[in-house]
C-alpha cells in the first residue's frame, strides 16, 4: 500500500488542486489524495469548514495545505485563484465544483441563472484545464479528473442546460483523455449518480465514488460509478432508441414538477 501510495504521489503529485471541496465528492476526494500523501489546494466558498478539513489532513498525514475560499461563479475568483496556482507544483486537477442541479420548467428560469449554471459547470471546469495544462505537459506526468453527472450520458427534460452542461463536460474530457494521453497526462471524467451529502440523502456514499475514480484515473476515459447506475446508462443509450430514451426520461421527470408557471 505505500508503495502504491508512493507511484500515485510521483506520478500526480507534489500538489492537488480540489475545487468544490467543503463536502460531498470534493471533500472525500481530499481525505482520500491527503492519505496517498499529496499536498492539497483546497477552494470552496466556505471559509470555515475549509480550514477545519485542511487543519485536519495536515495533523493526521502531515502534507502542507492552502485554503482559497472563493466563490467560483464569480469571474472575479479566477485570478486570486490562478495566481496561487502559478506559485505551486500542481501534478493533478479534480475539478469538482459546479452549479447544483435545477429540476423545473426551462422558461421559468430566469437568464441570470442559466449563465452561471454555465459558467460554472463548463467555463470555468475549461478554464483551469488551460491554465494548468502546459506544465503538465512539460512534465510530461500528472491528471485532471473532470467531475460530470449520469445525466451527462442522456438527455434530461426539465433540467435541460444542465444536462447538457455534462454532456459538455463528458465529451470534452473524453476527448482530452485520448489527446493528452500519450504525453504523459491523465484525463478521467467521472460521471456520478445520485451521492449522499448535505443536500441528498440517498444514493452511493461518497467514499466508494472516489475509491471508484482514482482507481480508473490513468487506465480510461471515463467512469460511472456504481453498477446501477452503468446499467441505467447503458439501458438509455443503447437498449432504448434516443427517442424512447427522452420520452421515458422526459415523463419521470414531468411527474415530479410543479403545474409550470403562467
Amino acid at each position: 500500500m505505500a508503495q502504491a501510495a508512493k507511484s500515485f504521489g510521483e506520478r500526480y503529485g507534489p500538489w492537488v488542486l480540489v475545487t468544490g471541496a467543503s463536502a460531498g465528492i470534493g471533500r472525500e476526494f481530499a481525505r482520500q489524495l491527503a492519505a496517498r500523501g499529496l499536498n492539497l489546494v483546497l477552494v470552496a466558498r466556505r471559509a470555515g469548514l475549509l480550514e477545519e478539513l485542511a487543519t485536519e489532513l495536515a495533523q493526521q498525514h502531515r502534507i502542507d495545505t492552502r485554503t482559497l475560499a472563493l466563490d467560483l461563479s464569480s469571474e472575479a475568483a479566477l485570478a486570486p485563484l490562478l495566481a496561487t496556482l502559478d506559485t505551486l507544483d500542481i501534478g493533478l486537477l479534480v475539478n469538482n465544483a459546479g452549479a447544483p442541479s435545477y429540476h423545473g420548467h426551462f422558461s421559468a428560469r430566469h437568464w441570470e441563472d442559466i449563465e452561471a449554471t454555465l459558467h460554472f459547470n463548463t467555463r470555468l471546469q475549461l478554464r483551469l484545464i488551460h491554465h494548468l495544462l502546459p506544465a503538465l505537459l512539460q512534465r510530461s506526468r500528472g491528471g485532471v479528473i473532470q467531475v460530470s453527472s449520469i445525466t451527462g450520458h442522456t438527455p434530461v427534460p426539465y433540467m435541460a442546460e444542465y444536462a447538457a452542461c455534462k454532456a459538455y463536460q463528458l465529451a470534452l474530457g473524453e476527448s482530452l483523455h485520448f489527446e493528452l494521453r500519450e504525453r504523459g497526462v491523465d484525463v478521467l471524467v467521472l460521471s456520478p449518480g445520485a451521492t449522499r451529502s448535505e443536500r441528498v440523502s440517498f444514493g452511493m456514499e461518497p467514499a466508494q465514488v472516489v475509491d471508484e475514480a482514482l482507481a480508473a484515473l490513468g487506465k480510461r476515459p471515463s467512469l460511472l460509478p456504481g453498477r446501477g447506475n452503468r446499467w441505467r446508462a447503458f439501458r438509455y443509450r443503447h437498449l432504448n432508441s434516443r427517442r424512447r430514451a427522452l420520452w421515458r426520461m422526459g415523463l419521470f421527470q414531468r411527474g415530479r414538477l410543479r403545474p409550470p408557471p403562467g
